[in-house]
């Protein structure tokens, strides 16, 4: 079993399960991890207090791009219909936040073409390219 979080995605996941996502709980998933949780999205459309609280969403280590991805049993919100990967699911919460964690991961070299995350809109006045750190260059 192979599993390698970064300590940028460990950092925001433990953020995203202290102030998002509710009641989570761990779990063994296919000898990986997974983190089951009340769906964020379609939850509070339930109109039974009980389907309010049915643990649906899940945040699910995928070995072959060492990284989460998101997913919800329910599928009852247009958020939540489809699988996102983490910086996805991380926007989707708080795009503020999901733009953070893109910059972390810019900076440390892992976005854009080859990795999970695109790269950030801005890193400090610098516009960049939907794939990785194009940056534009004055000539003289």
């Amino acid at each position: 079993m192979s599993y390698l979080e970064s300590p940028i995605d460990e950092r925001y996941r433990l953020m995203l399960l202290e102030h998002y996502l509710t009641d989570a709980i761990e779990m063994p998933y296919e000898g990986f991890k997974k983190w089951k949780f009340v769906c964020p999205f379609c939850a509070p459309l339930s109109s039974k207090h009980y389907k309010k609280k049915e643990k649906k969403g899940g945040l699910i280590w995928d070995p072959r791009q060492n990284s989460w991805f998101f997913h919800c049993a329910k599928q009852k919100s247009g958020e939540c219909m489809s699988n996102k990967n983490f910086a996805n699911f991380i926007s989707a919460l708080n795009p503020s936040l999901g733009e953070a964690y893109r910059r972390e991961r810019w900076h440390s070299g892992t976005t854009g073409k080859g990795h999970n995350c695109k790269a950030p809109q801005t890193v400090v006045g610098v516009a960049t390219g939907s794939y990785g750190s194009m940056r534009s260059r004055s000539r003289p």
